[in-house]
């Protein structure tokens, strides 16, 4: 997550299925029309998982 200081982790989907990127997209897509507009999707290499994240705070800048 380089570019993203002190992110907050929404969501964590294990890479296990091969459906996890696009579950992931759609997560983010859910929490962009919510509370979380600039929310977005990183892989988490060591955590082998897509994760779901929003900038400290939550809103765009």
């Amino acid at each position: 997550m380089n570019h993203c200081t002190n992110a907050t982790v929404l969501e964590r989907i294990p890479d296990s299925d091969p459906r996890a990127h696009g579950h992931a997209e759609a997560l983010a897509a859910g929490h962009r029309a919510g509370e979380h507009p600039a929310v977005h999707v990183h892989y988490d290499l060591p955590g082998a998982a897509f994760i779901v994240v929003a900038p400290q705070g939550g809103a765009s800048a």
